[in-house]
């Protein structure tokens, strides 16, 4: 029987839905508690003031400009850094470092060491960001959306 993955400390704040697509759709999110805002750090990355969006799996039964409950669950900004950025870079690089030092792929592709390692590193790292990217999409599939009752759907500017 598959346990069920919990995650400590989800934060669960509210937002605006703006777009909707097939199977997700974008919230801006509200700034109500900058205190659990800024933890993760990404309006900071993104730069100052600007409007923080959210793209969250779709929910029946919500239409654009209706408010939302978006709750997220707890994850490291640590964690993230290191699937996207010093895991792929990491891969190309034990990847390169391989394919130029083992004579069979040279022999195998016919092709200079350094070519075979460039081939070699850009493979192990696509590999290593598509390994990242069932993370995220692991992580995104724990995401709930609720409708907030009562609001009704905002003018339009």
């Amino acid at each position: 029987m598959p346990t069920k993955v919990r995650y400590p400390e989800a934060m669960k704040e509210t937002g605006t839905v703006v777009v909707i697509g097939r199977t997700k759709m974008d919230v801006r999110m509200d700034a109500a508690r900058p205190e659990m805002c800024n933890q993760c750090r990404a309006c900071e990355a993104l730069g100052g003031g600007k409007e923080m969006r959210l793209r969250v799996p779709l929910t029946d039964g919500v239409g654009v400009g209706d408010r939302v409950a978006v709750e997220l669950p707890h994850a490291s900004p640590w964690l993230s850094m290191v699937l996207v950025f010093a895991l792929p870079v990491a891969s190309g690089v034990a990847g390169l470092q391989l394919g130029m030092r083992w004579p069979w792929w040279t022999d195998l592709l016919g092709l200079d060491p350094e070519l075979c390692g460039a081939i070699l590193g850009l493979a192990c790292g696509i590999v290593a960001f598509q390994a990242a990217r069932m993370v995220d999409q692991r992580y995104f599939r724990h995401i709930r959306v609720e409708r907030l009752e009562g609001d009704g759907q905002m003018p339009q500017p």
